[in-house]
């Protein structure tokens, strides 16, 4: 029977933001896998074997399972110690790669990484000032943080705004970067996210903003949608090239047949998708990762 082990966030540090680390390993059993799921804070090294704990706090020995499934980050504190822990491992058997974590989970990195792809103009930059002449060029822009989640931290931005400096200041302090993208409005089609797991699209579904915030922790609404001829062919461009990356379970938000962002940490898509369609497709993600994973 092969192994998979779930790298998690014990519950007793806070609630989860989705339900995936119930209802994967529950579909991963149902296909015939043997599953553990661990806590990401107990990763520990002792000589050159990485330990850890289940969350039964039983200890388990990494280099034992046949599959790692990264679900979030854990503690920002402790989380790039943790990535060189697991670093260590054969990264063929990541369903994503400690790189991809690394180096995939921020807004910049599609921009980067993806130059055929059609994406919004985009800016990096810690420098307020720098930001604030890009915005007084005209137009709508989005300014957020480079790496953040749940919609938090993200302004509406136009050269007429009397506190624009004083949101980029906000968002640059300590130093900190931040992104500035052109704003696409959804229009009526609103924005729609995709899951792709192992190189197949697994579903779609849209969100209509409740304000220039796609996030459904921000009040958007979700509902059943499939992809038109344009917004198909930019998915499959990007799915031909995530696998290199490292990148084989996350989501795909895209206005039009513009890509805004891949999410790889922990994508919310699972539970949205059932709440808006009645069916759950955990069991259709888990056979495309058994068949890319050889089991």
């Amino acid at each position: 029977m092969p192994r998979v082990a779930f790298f998690v966030s014990d519950s007793s540090r806070g609630q989860p933001a989705n339900d995936n680390q119930e209802r994967l390993p529950q579909a991963f059993a149902a296909a015939g896998w043997s599953v553990s799921r661990i806590d990401h804070e107990s990763l520990a090294m002792h000589g050159r074997r990485v330990l850890a704990r289940d969350l039964s706090g039983s200890a388990v020995s990494i280099a034992d399972f046949d599959l790692y499934f990264v679900l979030g980050f854990g503690s920002q504190a402790t989380f790039l110690d943790r990535m060189q822990l697991l670093r260590s491992l054969d990264q063929e058997r990541f369903v994503n790669t400690v790189d991809a974590l690394v180096y995939q989970h921020g807004k910049a990195s599609l921009f980067l990484a993806a130059h055929d792809i059609p994406q919004p103009e985009t800016h990096v930059s810690n420098d307020p000032e720098r930001l604030a002449s890009i915005i007084a060029r005209g137009g709508d822009w989005i300014a957020k943080p480079t790496a953040g989640s749940f919609g938090r931290d993200v302004f509406m931005l136009r050269r007429q705004d009397t506190n624009r400096r004083a949101i980029l200041d906000h968002l640059t302090r300590d130093s900190r970067y931040a992104l500035l993208q052109a704003y696409l409005d959804p229009g009526d089609e609103g924005e729609k996210r995709t899951l792709i797991a192992a190189g197949k699209v697994i579903g779609t579904y849209g969100k209509r903003p409740l304000d220039h915030r796609g996030n459904l922790g921000a009040g958007a609404e979700a509902f059943h949608a499939t992809l038109s001829r344009d917004e198909a062919s930019t998915v499959a461009r990007l799915v031909d090239g995530l696998d290199d990356l490292g990148v084989r379970f996350a989501t795909i938000d895209l206005v039009g047949s513009r890509a805004l962002e891949i999410n790889v940490a922990n994508p919310g898509w699972l539970g949205t998708y059932e709440q808006v369609t009645g069916v759950d497709l955990a069991s259709r993600a888990v056979d495309a990762l058994s068949r890319r994973f050889g089991s």
